[in-house]
């Protein structure tokens, strides 16, 4: 197969799954995995995907934000073993701040097995699956942002600054070491920002496929937040436990 074809071949799975791993393109392509490695660097020297751990994903621009209901449906596994992770960070009669993260929602059913328990949440979809778990929810108001189902805006950041956490859990868009935990939208930023402030202790969660993104508003060093994600390269889980403090789930 040419390379052309190859290529071809690897954007159009893009565009259908919007990541693709290296491993689901050796059969599709015929390919050894060395070529494919070089068929995703060409691609990516052409702005034409951005390179992760073991495959490549769809170039997004600094201020994109997919909907909550498109990142719900990548990477399940991971975010359910980072979410009971997350959850056993939980101890009885705490209370906590759990954001719109589509990594967040991963955590509530293994909340159950908190005693007096208390969840504030900027997220309806959250709020209502807590709801469902019979689990004591606050919601504050404000202005609802159709695309993550997350509340924003300057009525839930005044709500926020009278409130106190033991802890907060809080998704993000992209994290590296230069530019630390990022997400596309300012408001949502500002919130991520206020909960952290008001949190005795901050846990971010994050697959690894995040790793090296950046998006166009950073709320957070690598330093202010333990970071839960699936188990990283070797190379770059050194690199990261340099700047922070990482729970790799395996």
């Amino acid at each position: 197969m040419l390379t052309e074809e190859r290529q071809q071949i690897i954007l159009e799975q893009l565009k259908l799954h919007n990541i693709v791993k290296l491993h689901d393109l050796i059969p599709l392509t015929e390919a050894s995995e060395s070529t494919l490695r070089r068929d995703l660097q060409d691609l990516e020297n052409c702005h034409k995907l951005l390179r992760i751990h073991g495959g490549a994903q769809n170039v997004i621009s600094l201020h994109e934000e997919p909907a909550i209901s498109q990142k719900a449906t990548v990477h399940l596994d991971e975010k359910k073993a980072i979410g009971r992770v997350a959850a056993g960070q939980v101890r009885n009669q705490e209370v906590i701040f759990l954001d719109s993260g589509s990594t967040i929602q991963f955590m509530i059913p293994y909340l159950i097995e908190n005693k007096n328990l208390l969840v504030i949440t900027n997220s309806v979809d959250n709020a209502s699956m807590l709801a469902d778990y019979n689990i004591e929810t606050f919601l504050p108001g404000g202005k609802l942002k159709s695309s993550t189902k997350a509340l924003i805006g300057s009525t839930m950041v005044q709500t926020l600054e009278t409130y106190h956490f033991d802890k907060c859990f809080l998704g993000t868009n992209g994290f590296s070491i230069d530019s630390g935990y990022t997400t596309p939208d300012p408001e949502e930023s500002a919130i991520k920002k206020l909960a952290i402030k008001q949190s005795n202790q901050t846990f971010i969660l994050s697959d690894n496929s995040k790793y090296c993104q950046v998006s166009f508003s950073k709320f957070a060093d690598l330093k202010d937040a333990t970071l839960i994600t699936n188990e990283l390269p070797v190379k770059e889980s050194g690199l990261l436990n340099k700047k922070t403090k990482v729970m790799e789930v395996n």
